[in-house]
């Protein structure tokens, strides 16, 4: 950064940017750099003695502060005066992709706490799915499920990385976004919001370990339909009385996950690999509450026994995880734990063992149920797309391909298919699949936007078969997914 004697300075920015300005004086550049979030061409300053324009002045040293969005076609500031109607001086970049010079809106807080420019995602763009944990290796074992995860420093300083997790019936794969929250309801409550935001996506999960109560072994994997918050109550002479909440998972992510559960294939995502014995998975509820449950003899352990009878497991951050998806209502969250201790069964030496093992079981069960997420739609609030129908060549290669996967020739399994799916199911004949019924179904699932939870189904009786695979194909190829 170079002085010049008028007061300006220049700054290095990205291609085809330039930036200028009156000083920023140190502190307010540092604040100003921090709210900025990502890379910044900044420039602004301390206003000196008079304004320019009649009647108005300022202090020495008076700090004049006020974010000016640049144009990266124009070349030019795009200005927004303060409500005092004061010169306001600091200039930054709004944001460049690394893979691309094109400008993306992008919102942020300046530094007297207003918001500038008007961002969709907050520059980030979309992910189909956001994961959660709480700990380091939490963390690690759900990254190494991505390819090639970028990291993305979002709104006042939350960094996030983003990657793509490809599963064999969707080539083109699901950008998934991460973010360690740390423990405890109440960072998780938050990070789902700012998520929402961020990324719009059409799920949200939290994965990591948790404490197993009963009826789980080491290694397991609970997927809680329900979160009990034991915590709440009432302190009275006499003692604790109870008041527990409870939310519920998305009733959708609960129903796959009930698939996920009962097939088993999800344990072939287990990195590096399966062990022995074989985990299983459940799904039942959990409780969440701020303290390490170190016993079932103590009091909290008694507490659980008492209004949480049914709660298979207890973790930190599941209660608050929902909380935060209650108010974002068109957004879809499940919990996900793996066992790592059982309660009177807990030590450094223990978690040093099976978190890293929990936290690979929760991490393989999680990515196999985003493989099997039915097919992306528009973000809420998103312009609505008129969607064309399957010309008569195309609904028919479809209905080629329906027929050629294993066992749907046989009546019990065309009737089991037609029961997992109950939105469209009832409507198509249920006697045979004969290539008359394959396209009724194909329409049928046209008509109610269900064709990517067909394939989600069709994952399920025939994994990896191949023309389920080119199925999902051609469906994600014609926009129908």
């Amino acid at each position: 950064m170079v002085h010049e004697p008028a007061g300006q300075v220049h700054v290095a920015a990205p291609p085809r940017v330039e930036l200028a300005g009156p000083v920023l004086e140190p502190p307010q550049a540092d604040r100003v750099a921090r709210a900025g979030g990502q890379r910044l061409g900044l420039c602004g300053g301390a206003q000196r003695g008079h304004d320019d324009r009649p009647g108005n002045q300022r202090g020495a040293h008076e700090a004049c502060v006020h974010p000016v969005l640049l144009d990266a076609e124009a070349n030019a500031p795009i200005v927004h005066r303060s409500r005092e109607g004061g010169q306001r001086a600091l200039v930054f970049d709004v944001g460049f992709s690394a893979r691309s010079s094109s400008r993306r809106s992008r919102s942020f807080k300046g530094v007297q706490g207003g918001t500038v420019g008007a961002g969709d995602t907050g520059g980030t763009g979309r992910a189909d799915v956001v994961v959660l944990t709480a700990l380091e290796i939490e963390y690690r074992a759900v990254r190494a499920h991505l390819e090639d995860p970028r990291p993305v420093r979002a709104e006042r300083g939350s960094l996030f990385e983003t990657g793509v997790f490809r599963s064999g019936a969707r080539p083109g794969g699901r950008r998934v976004a991460i973010h360690m929250t740390g423990p405890g309801n109440p960072g998780a409550a938050a990070l789902v919001e700012r998520a929402a935001a961020l990324f719009a996506p059409r799920a949200v999960l939290f994965v990591g370990v948790a404490g197993g109560v009963k009826d789980v072994a080491l290694g397991d994997v609970v997927a809680a339909d329900a979160v009990y918050d034991y915590e709440t109550g009432k302190d009275t002479e006499s003692g604790f009385l109870p008041r527990h909440k409870t939310h519920q998972s998305a009733y959708g992510l609960v129903q796959l996950a009930r698939t996920v559960a009962a097939a088993d294939d999800w344990q072939r995502r287990i990195l590096p690999g399966a062990t022995a014995p074989r985990p299983r998975a459940l799904v039942k509820p959990i409780a969440a509450g701020g303290r390490v449950v170190g016993h079932e003899r103590s009091d909290v352990g008694r507490r659980l026994a008492a209004v949480a009878g049914d709660a298979i497991a207890v973790d930190m951050e599941g209660f608050g995880f929902l909380a935060g998806a209650y108010v974002n209502q068109q957004l879809d969250a499940l919990v996900i734990r793996g066992v790592s201790d059982l309660l009177g069964d807990k030590g450094e030496a223990h978690d040093d063992r099976w978190q890293p093992v929990a936290s690979r079981h929760a991490a393989a069960f999680a990515f196999e149920l985003i493989g099997r997420l039915p097919g992306a739609e528009a973000a809420p609030g998103a312009p609505a797309r008129r969607r064309r129908k399957l010309g008569v060549q195309e609904l028919g290669g479809l209905a080629d391909l329906l027929l050629e996967v294993p066992g749907l020739s046989s009546p019990a399994r065309w009737q089991q298919l037609l029961d997992e799916l109950p939105t469209v199911g009832t409507a198509v004949g249920r006697q045979s699949a004969s290539r008359a019924e394959a396209l009724a179904l194909l329409r049928t699932c046209e008509a109610h936007r269900a064709l990517g939870e067909l394939v989600s189904v069709l994952d399920v009786l025939a994994p990896d078969d191949p023309a389920v695979a080119e199925l999902a194909r051609r469906i994600e190829g014609l926009g129908l997914g």
